[in-house]
C-alpha cells in the first residue's frame, strides 16, 4: 500500500470514529433527556443531528475521493465500502435521535406516565452498542462485533417489555394514551438504533470473515411480538 493511500485510509478511519463517538455521546444525552424531560438537552440533540448530517456528507465525499484517486483493492477496498455503509447507518441513528427529542418535547408539559419503564437504560445500552461497533470497525475485530449481536437481543427484550407495560397503562388509563404512544415511539426509535448498530456489526463480520449474516436468524434471538 502506498504511503498516500495509507494516509488517506487512516484519515477516513479517524473521521468515522469521530462520527461514531458524536452519535454515541448524543445517545447518552438523550438518556438524560428522557429521564428529566429536559428541553435544553432536546435542543442539544437537535443541534447534534444537524452536525451528524453534515459529517455524513463529508465522509461519503472523502471515501469516494479515495476510491477514485487510488483505486484500492482487497482489504482497503472492503474497508472503504463498509465505511460508506456505516456512515449511512450513523446518520440514520441521528434521525432516530431527532425523533426521540421530538417526542420528549411533545410530552414535556404533559402529566407523567407512571409506569416501570427503562427507556434511559435502553438509551445507555444503545450508546454502548454504537461505541463497541465503531471500535470493532476501526480495529477490524469480528469478535467484538459478534458481542454486539447479543446486546441487540437484550435491547429487543427491553423494547418488548416496554410495549407490554405501556399497553397495560393505556388500557387502565385512557387519558394517558397520547403520552404513552410518545413513550412507545421513543422505545421504538431506540430499538431501531440498536438494529443499526447491529447492521454495523454484521458488516464488520462480513468484511473480516467473509460471512454475510444479515438475513440469518440468530440462535437465541427473541423476536418482538405485539400480542
Amino acid at each position: 500500500m502506498s504511503k498516500h493511500l495509507e494516509k488517506d485510509v487512516n484519515q477516513v478511519r479517524n473521521r468515522i470514529l469521530d462520527l461514531g463517538e458524536i452519535v454515541a455521546d448524543s445517545i447518552e444525552t438523550a438518556s438524560s433527556m428522557i429521564q428529566n424531560y429536559d428541553l435544553v438537552l432536546v435542543k442539544q440533540v437537535y443541534d447534534v443531528e444537524e452536525k451528524v448530517d453534515k459529517l455524513e456528507v463529508e465522509i461519503e465525499e472523502e471515501c469516494l475521493k479515495v476510491l477514485a484517486l487510488h483505486q484500492p483493492v482487497s482489504e482497503n477496498l472492503r474497508f472503504l465500502i463498509v465505511v460508506l455503509k456505516v456512515n449511512n447507518d450513523l446518520e440514520r441513528m441521528g434521525d432516530q435521535l431527532k425523533n426521540v427529542a421530538e417526542r420528549v418535547e411533545y410530552i414535556a408539559d404533559k402529566d407523567r406516565v407512571v409506569a416501570d419503564l427503562n427507556l434511559h437504560i435502553m438509551a445507555e445500552l444503545c450508546s454502548k452498542m454504537v461505541k463497541e461497533a465503531i471500535v470493532a470497525l476501526t480495529q477490524k475485530d469480528p469478535r467484538r462485533a459478534k458481542a454486539i449481536l447479543e446486546l441487540d437481543d437484550e435491547l429487543d427484550n427491553m423494547h418488548a417489555a416496554t410495549y407490554r407495560t405501556l399497553t397495560e397503562v393505556m388500557l387502565r388509563r385512557p387519558e394517558s394514551i397520547q403520552a404513552s404512544l410518545s413513550l412507545l415511539t421513543i422505545s421504538s426509535s431506540l430499538e431501531r438504533i440498536g438494529d443499526l448498530a447491529t447492521n454495523i456489526a454484521e458488516e464488520i463480520i462480513a468484511m473480516e470473515e467473509g460471512e454475510i449474516i444479515r438475513h440469518k436468524n440468530r440462535a437465541g434471538t427473541i423476536r418482538f411480538q405485539e400480542n
